[in-house]
């Protein structure tokens, strides 16, 4: 059996076309073409799709809410055509609660959506906020797979330095720091939050946060290290010089295969399947077996079963709107 790749993106045709006409900070080439034959060479069975905007990048929350719903409404109806390949993580237009939460009711009630994507902040604004707690309240309530996907921080980027190559990787890190902290982990534990790109900096920094979180917030200690096996953390850009220290540190049961195709390169997915493939002492009896899939299996278990029924979507039960 292959891979499945938990962080996977998919910039159809409509999306580019919506991105342009509103202004949305990037776009990003894609084709089905490529995506299935990037799958095809690394053993990828399954791709669950996700897009990542911020809500707040919109003017006012109608924009956020069109664009948003029109993102989910075309990655589902792409899976429909393929669901035994494909799954959808859909896109959220945080800050605003209420359409969050419509969002969330009708990815999930009508688009047969997988999961959410969220990134880790809105505004100033992290995932511990009380900003957070009605639509996790509802996410928990539906024990929904939450993929925390980084965008630039809050703030301007270091000029010399590009947001892509250490700010994504704080903002996850304060994600899930800020969920930690603020108590949101526990009060929510049905939640399955998957950290993108090896969770950022925080299996590397767990100590570090411990041994500082409790003079800053009167946390317990060891509450950080305590709290890393409650995320999952996907393997997308870690490579052979971070997924030995991730999977010594989590452990193989808690981390997910994940390339972040079409974002990523190819050649970045190449790295990735590479780095699987090496003897690491930690990927054996069975181990490597549950990174490529049995962990995603744990968290999306309908990809485990190849009955017609559990494969069939039809594109003709949501509408096919914004």
């Amino acid at each position: 059996m292959g891979r499945i790749d938990v962080h996977h993106h998919a910039i159809l045709p409509e999306i580019s076309r919506l991105m342009r006409e509103l202004g949305a900070p990037f776009t990003i080439p894609w084709s089905a073409a490529e995506t299935d034959r990037v799958m095809a060479e690394h053993d990828i069975d399954v791709a669950v799709i996700s897009n990542a905007v911020p809500g707040d990048f919109f003017s006012d929350a109608r924009r956020a809410g069109v664009f948003h719903r029109a993102v989910n409404v075309a990655v589902a109806e792409y899976v429909a055509e393929q669901p035994a390949r494909f799954g959808l993580l859909s896109a959220l237009p945080m800050p605003y609660v209420d359409l969050a939460l419509e969002e969330v009711r009708h990815s999930f009630d009508v688009l047969g959506a997988d999961g959410v994507l969220l990134v880790p902040h809105s505004g100033e604004s992290y995932l511990g906020d009380p900003l957070y707690e009605p639509l996790f309240e509802e996410l928990d309530r539906r024990a929904a797979v939450v993929l925390v996907h980084p965008m630039a921080l809050p703030g301007p980027a270091a000029a010399q330095v590009p947001y892509v190559l250490a700010d994504f990787l704080l903002d996850t890190t304060r994600g899930a720091l800020s969920l930690i902290l603020s108590g949101a982990l526990d009060r929510y534990p049905d939640i399955r939050f998957v950290l993108s790109h090896g969770g950022g900096f925080l299996p590397y920094a767990a100590t570090r946060a411990d041994l500082l979180a409790p003079a800053f917030f009167g946390v317990e200690p060891g509450l950080v290290k305590r709290s890393l096996d409650r995320f999952y953390y996907d393997t997308a850009l870690t490579g052979a010089s971070g997924l030995p220290s991730l999977l010594s540190t989590v452990g193989p049961e808690r981390v997910v295969f994940g390339t972040d195709w079409c974002a990523a390169p190819e050649t970045a997915v190449r790295e990735v399947v590479a780095a699987l493939n090496e003897p690491w002492p930690q990927l054996a009896d069975g181990a490597r077996d549950l990174v490529d899939r049995g962990n995603a299996l744990g968290l999306f278990p309908r990809f485990g079963d190849t009955s017609e029924k559990a494969c069939l979507r039809d594109a003709s039960s949501f509408r096919l709107s914004a």
